[in-house]
C-alpha cells in the first residue's frame, strides 16, 4: 500500500505555486512578529502559529489575487508559437531567430495534420498587433492554394512565408482555410532599428531606401511641408501592379498616420519594375518611419529625418 501511494504522497509534499509565494520577506514578518510581540512570549508556540497561518494566508491570498486561481481558458495556456486543439498539435510557427519589426523576415508555419486534410484548400494568414489592432496581411495578394506537401514529410511542415511588420510588440497570426478559421498563434516581435536609412543610385538618380527592393527620389523632408517624392519598387510581385499605401510612424510612439492614401502603382521606370509620383508631408520634425504597403503588405521601411521648418 505504501508503495502505491508514493506518487501522489511526494506531490502533496510539493507547493500549489509556480515559485514560492512563501517568499523570505514573509518569513522575516513571521520572525519580527514572534520576537517583537510579549504576547508572543508569554503565551508561547500557540501565538506564534497563528501568526505564522496569518501571515500565510495572506500569501496565499495575495497569491491568488495576481495569477488567478480560476480555470484558465485552454488558449491562455498554450504556449507562443503554437497552436493545439483538443490536446493536439495543430500548428507551429518558427521565425526567425533575429525577427525585429522594420524589416523583412522569414517564418516557417509547421502544419501537423495529414496533407490530405490540407490539399486543395486556400490558405490565408493576417497579423494582428496586439496593442494597436493594426492588421497586416502575410500571404501574397494572390490566391494561396495548398498543393504540394513538404518535402520529405506527410504533412505541410515547411511552408516558409516571407513579410515584415511595422511595429514591435506581441502580435497574434490569424490562420485560415477557405475562409474558415483554422489556427491562432502568438508572437513576440523585437523593437525595430532607428538608424536613418541609406541612399543609394539608379539610373542617374539618387533615391532612400533599400536598394534592389524599395525606394525613393529624396527631396528631403521639412515639418508641415508637402513634397514630391517618386516611389520605386523592384521584384517580380510589383511587375503585375497593386495599390500603394504609406503610412508613418514617428520614434517613440505606435500612432501609425496615412501619408499617401491607395493609388495604383505604375509601370517600370528608372530600372524599377514599378514606380509611382506621389506626394508626402510629416507633421514633426524628429526620425519617423516611412511604412509602404502594397495591396496590404508591408514591403519594407525607410527611416528619415525630418527638419523644423
Amino acid at each position: 500500500m505504501k508503495d502505491e501511494h508514493a506518487g501522489w504522497e511526494e506531490q502533496l509534499k510539493a507547493a500549489p505555486f509556480a515559485q514560492s509565494q512563501f517568499n523570505e520577506e514573509l518569513r522575516k514578518n513571521v520572525r519580527r512578529r514572534i520576537t517583537s510581540d510579549a504576547r508572543a512570549r508569554r503565551y508561547g508556540w500557540p501565538v506564534a502559529l497563528v501568526c505564522a497561518v496569518a501571515v500565510l494566508g495572506m500569501g496565499v491570498f495575495y497569491a491568488a489575487g495576481m495569477a488567478g486561481w480560476l480555470p484558465v481558458k485552454e488558449a491562455e495556456r498554450q504556449p507562443r508559437g503554437a497552436y493545439y486543439k483538443d490536446g493536439e498539435l495543430l500548428l507551429q510557427v518558427y521565425p526567425d531567430p533575429e525577427l525585429k519589426a522594420g524589416r523583412e523576415f522569414g517564418y516557417i508555419f509547421s502544419f501537423t495534420e495529414p496533407f490530405a486534410n490540407l490539399a486543395g484548400k486556400v490558405l490565408e494568414i493576417q497579423a494582428v498587433h496586439d496593442a494597436t489592432n493594426q492588421t497586416v496581411a502575410v500571404t501574397p495578394p494572390t490566391v494561396s492554394v495548398i498543393e504540394n506537401p513538404s518535402s520529405g514529410y506527410a504533412t505541410l511542415k515547411r511552408h516558409t512565408v516571407s513579410f515584415a511588420l511595422p511595429l514591435g510588440g506581441l502580435w497574434r497570426f490569424e490562420v485560415s482555410l477557405d475562409g474558415a478559421p483554422y489556427a491562432r498563434v502568438e508572437l513576440d516581435v523585437a523593437e525595430p532599428d532607428w538608424e536613418l536609412s541609406p541612399s543609394f543610385r539608379t539610373e542617374n538618380y539618387e533615391m532612400t531606401g533599400i536598394e534592389g527592393k524599395v525606394g525613393f527620389i529624396d527631396a528631403g523632408f521639412i515639418a508641415g511641408q508637402p513634397n514630391k517624392y517618386m516611389w520605386h519598387f523592384w521584384g517580380e510581385t510589383f511587375k503585375h501592379g497593386g495599390e500603394l499605401e504609406v503610412l508613418a510612424v514617428k520614434q517613440g510612439t505606435t500612432e501609425m498616420i496615412p501619408v499617401l492614401q491607395g493609388r495604383n502603382l505604375g509601370g517600370a521606370n528608372n530600372g524599377a519594375d514599378a514606380h509611382l509620383p506621389s506626394s508626402m508631408s510629416l507633421p514633426e520634425a524628429g526620425v519617423w518611419r516611412l511604412l509602404p504597403f502594397v495591396n496590404g503588405r508591408l514591403v519594407e521601411s525607410i527611416v528619415v529625418n525630418v527638419r523644423e521648418q
